[in-house]
């Protein structure tokens, strides 16, 4: 099998993907790129158009325009710009009086090219080596998901493509696909795109992240971008509550500034004295001059501190801001 190209930074590459479904704009105008050993996640609310797209990349349904690029080979040459890509993108069906191997020996045959060998190798990757030889039917679905990945495999792709690969499992299961899919891009080099509703997951285990909704692009970038640097809330800790008030005297009512209830400190150990806290929400840039304007007015915090959301909340802003 041919190597795919050393030199491109992006794996996947979408311009300007567009999908109608009669006047139904399922998709509009969507471009981001996934880079070479990222672990990638796509996220959007139900219907946002997330399905459609997965179908897109794996060249099941043909976009009304714009362009999907594996390895720089757009993926309308057929299955040749297909050869380094493996896709999970339903939930796996599988001969359940079979075993394992044997179902694995049969898509081998199918697909051509597949030796016994990689058999051996991708249940060993996913964990299934000793249960190689037990019937599908008696796998439970953590199992039943691990081999789905398995048989994604088989071909040595370079790109894995994984639609809801936790969903449904407890969270011993969640964590043992997660694991496989971070030494997939550990061991391997691969390079993962990962479809999910589990905003906790992605945080967790996704270095980049795509936001779609309603068909649209909303946020493409870092985790630690999107979560951190960019955010606008801010708690403000001071020596005392007669400080503090004063803080809260002179806050309110100024354009760009919200006073928040609640003072809850994530990722930090909390003052001694949680009272003589504030917590705001500022315009983004503003941090600086509402510092500077609290000590002239007398009133100056003692510690500033960012604070860091989570996915769950950043999705759930970022989505319902886009409605509005």
């Amino acid at each position: 099998m041919t190597e795919p190209p050393t030199i491109a930074a992006s794996v996947l590459s979408l311009q300007g993907l567009t999908k109608n479904f009669g006047r139904h704009p399922a998709v509009q105008d969507l471009s981001f790129d996934v880079h070479r050993e990222d672990i990638f996640g796509f996220l959007g609310p139900n219907g946002a158009g997330k399905s459609t797209t997965m179908a897109m990349i794996t060249g099941l349904v043909r976009p009304t325009s714009g362009s999907v690029r594996i390895f720089d080979q757009p993926v309308s040459d057929g299955p040749s710009a297909r050869r380094h890509l493996g896709a999970l993108v339903e939930t796996p069906a599988f001969y359940e009086y079979m075993s394992a191997r044997k179902n694995l020996e049969v898509l081998a045959l199918a697909n051509g090219g597949v030796d016994k060998r990689r058999i051996a190798e991708v249940l060993e990757r996913v964990g299934l080596s000793a249960r190689a030889h037990s019937a599908v039917r008696e796998y439970s679905h953590g199992m039943k998901q691990r081999l789905g990945i398995a048989q994604a495999l088989l071909h040595r792709p370079r790109l894995l493509l994984l639609d809801e690969p936790t969903n449904g499992l407890d969270p011993d299961g969640s964590a043992k696909v997660w694991e496989i899919l971070r030494s997939l891009v550990r061991d391997e080099q691969m390079t993962v795109l990962v479809s999910s509703h589990l905003l906790h997951e992605v945080e967790e285990n996704c270095n980049r992240i795509a936001v779609i909704n309603q068909g649209i692009l909303v946020a493409c970038d870092s985790v630690k971008n999107l979560l951190f640097f960019n955010k606008e809330d801010h708690l403000l800790i001071f020596d005392s509550t007669v400080a503090r008030d004063a803080a809260a005297q002179w806050l309110a009512g100024r354009a760009g500034v919200e006073l928040l209830p609640g003072s809850e400190v994530d990722g930090a150990a909390a003052p001694p004295d949680m009272n003589a806290a504030i917590t705001v929400r500022l315009r983004q840039g503003m941090a600086g001059d509402i510092v500077g304007g609290l000590a002239s007015a007398g009133s100056p915090p003692r510690a500033v501190i960012p604070q860091r959301k989570n996915l769950k909340q950043f999705f759930l802003e970022l989505t319902r801001r886009q409605q509005r």
